[in-house]
């Protein structure tokens, strides 16, 4: 088997990454992170096949990683009729790493690196099994959630930096799927208590600021209020509040998202405010008649 061959059609990996036999890992898992990473350069996904796990020690000994698209799957339905795609190519691409028990390490002792497809190392980024979002992205797209910049044009500031979408690693559904399931779905308690941490400390910076909590006879939550003095002055100037079902649509908002965006809404207003007061005292708009109620307004 030429390796070297088999792996310059793809022109994406040097004669040292290529997997061979008798290379020493200290546990299975180190030698699938190896094939797996070897893969995603290629261009292609892997799956565990087989363990076999010694009969005294339970432990696993041997291990068949192969290609994801091995086998062969013959459908029933017809072609025109099928709505999903088979993906089995009868690829033997594949390799088996074994335990030595003398040396207590895990080895190659087969490795086949022939596909019956043609990989591409630039698609591999599209497949779900590759996509990952770094420490970096998230960080970026939990601060741009809450300051309310939509989902599309942080994608496109990610994709900006690293010089396209395909450098990513990752969709634009992958960031909407990020936020919905890390940021917005929350547990309800775990909620509160980021809320309460939230309000403890705005009444350390802000002694104005006050809050009280409701609770039912389970201790659950049930209600909240708070304000500080700039909401005090603007019940005095509207006679209004904002009050919200916390149960309403909770997979999209609330509790502490809630909070921290409405409180951002009320700086940009309060800070449009000042500046539309400026302006009104730097000068007056003419009247155009000479009625009282002109110049009153004026």
């Amino acid at each position: 088997m030429d390796l070297v061959y088999e792996l310059s059609d793809h022109g994406c990996l040097q004669e040292n990454e290529i997997p061979r036999v008798g290379m020493r890992f200290a546990q299975s898992y180190m030698a699938h992170e190896f094939y797996v990473t070897y893969a995603k350069k290629v261009g292609f996904t892997t799956k565990i096949r087989m363990t076999t796990c010694d009969n005294i020690t339970k432990k696993s000994v041997n291990q068949a990683i192969h290609c994801n698209r091995d086998g062969f799957r013959r459908s029933r339905i017809k072609a025109p009729m099928r709505k999903n795609m088979i993906s089995a190519a009868r690829c033997k691409a594949r390799i088996y790493v074994k335990f030595d028990k003398e040396k207590q390490e895990w080895i190659f002792f087969k490795v086949e690196l022939r596909h019956s497809y043609p990989c591409s190392a630039r698609k591999a980024v599209h497949y779900h099994e590759y996509r990952e979002l770094t420490m970096h992205a998230k960080c970026m797209i939990k601060d741009n959630d809450v300051a309310g910049i939509r989902p599309n044009k942080t994608f496109l500031v990610l994709a900006n930096e690293v010089g396209g979408p395909s450098n990513l690693g990752f969709s634009e559904k992958n960031l909407r799927n990020y936020i919905t399931a890390s940021l917005q779905t929350s547990n309800v308690n775990a909620d509160v208590r980021e809320m309460m941490s939230y309000f403890m400390r705005m009444k350390d910076i802000n002694p104005n600021f006050f809050y009280a909590v409701n609770f039912d006879e389970e201790c659950k939550f049930r209600s909240i209020v708070w304000l500080d003095a700039r909401f005090r002055a603007s019940y005095e100037y509207y006679g209004d509040i904002v009050s919200f079902d916390s149960m309403h649509n909770i997979n999209r908002s609330s509790l502490v998202q809630f909070v921290h965006k409405y409180d951002h809404v009320l700086g940009i207003k309060e800070e449009k405010d000042l500046e539309d007061d400026t302006a009104d005292s730097i000068g007056v708009i003419p009247c155009a008649t000479s009625l009282p109620m002109e110049r009153q307004f004026q």
